[in-house]
């Protein structure tokens, strides 16, 4: 009986000892080609949905996001994309990403502007200095409210506190701009608008800006622009110039003048966000500033190369004199009123605006 005990309490022993070898050999540290130390047993792969097509900067970025983190995680961290709507409507990602049903998502201000108006600053009118004839001073400018602690920094800080964590403030597209469908309705100022009907995307902002110029507003579905520019429905629509070329929209006019400036954030769900090793959460955050960066130089050259195919279809570009210019921002000066008294905060989004200017 005592030899048998013995034999009992030698198995105990190593098999204990083999549960400890198990528990030291899953923490293994190891040092990545990044420089920090990581686990290199754990993989995290995050779920990211968005409603846009493959061929789009929408979806092209989000992949060179991808293939970055990977390459800087050592292949620790990866998305799984579902582009499309594939999942869902564009409208319910960020209520998917509180829900935990995905984890990520490349939306834009439009869309969260309906889960917080403070989103519908992008699509005031003249927020950015700009020069019609160069696209890169536009995008500078952009950039530099994006980065600053009282701008777009400001908003990172706002929807942390709603569950959802900005990774990159980046952008597809460049100023949007009134666009008409005859060549007869080249708007040159506020005063060629009135009474032209313009297509809006919608919310609070875009037909107040339609009405501050004098046209009359309309809101239709995107499937269904292009028709109503064809049947006439509208003589014109508020869009920008890589959209319009990339659709292949029946316009015959554009006047360079930004009466919006959306842009397209890629958010984390905050709770995931805290849940992943600090290493790898410092991945997330430098690879969404390098989007930025990267998106900057795509959408620069993309814009010169639309303008230009813009210009191959016969569509007239008017560029604005400094008059002209003057012109617009006093007839459009009252739709920032109207977003001051109706968004909380507001106020001090365009005055670290008149600041950084």
């Amino acid at each position: 009986m005592k030899k048998f005990n013995r034999i009992l309490c030698l198995i105990l022993v190593l098999f204990l000892a083999a549960c400890g070898n198990s528990t030291q050999s899953t923490n293994n540290v190891t040092t990545g080609a990044n420089g920090s130390n990581s686990s290199n047993q754990e993989k995290y792969v995050l779920r990211l949905a968005h409603g846009y097509p493959t061929a789009s900067f929408m979806h092209t970025f989000v992949e060179w996001y991808n293939e970055e983190i990977q390459k800087r995680s050592d292949g620790r961290l990866s998305l799984e994309i579902y582009p499309t709507a594939q999942l869902m409507p564009v409208d319910q990602e960020v209520p998917a990403i509180l829900q935990g049903q995905i984890d990520m998502s490349q939306t834009s201000s439009p869309v969260l502007a309906s889960f917080d108006p403070i989103w519908n600053f992008y699509e005031l009118p003249f927020l950015f200095d700009f020069d019609p004839k160069n696209p890169s001073v536009f995008l500078e400018n952009r950039m530099k409210f994006n980065s600053s602690e009282n701008g777009g920094q400001k908003f990172a800080k706002m929807m942390e506190e709603k569950g959802l964590k900005i990774l990159s403030l980046s952008f597809v597209d460049m100023f949007g701009s009134v666009y008409t469908a005859d060549a007869d309705n080249l708007i040159t100022g506020p005063a060629s608008a009135k009474g032209l009907k313009l297509r809006t995307p919608g919310g609070i902002i875009g037909p107040e800006t339609v009405k501050a110029i004098g046209a009359n507003g309309m809101t239709i579905a995107a499937a269904e622009v292009v028709p109503a520019l064809q049947q006439k429905t509208v003589d014109g629509v508020l869009t920008t110039p890589i959209y319009a070329s990339d659709a292949m929209m029946p316009l015959k006019s554009v006047s360079l003048v930004p009466l919006f400036s959306s842009v397209t954030p890629l958010i984390i769900s905050q709770k995931k966000f805290e849940s992943l090793p600090e290493d790898l959460q410092e991945i997330l955050i430098q690879t969404g500033k390098d989007l930025e960066e990267h998106a900057k130089k795509m959408v620069e050259e993309k814009a010169k190369t639309a303008y230009a195919n813009l210009e191959k279809e016969g569509v007239k570009i008017y560029y604005p004199t400094e008059k002209e210019i003057k012109e617009w921002e006093n007839a459009t000066n009252p739709v920032k009123e109207v977003f001051v008294n109706k968004v909380e905060g507001g106020k001090e989004l365009l005055d670290e605006l008149t600041n950084l200017k």
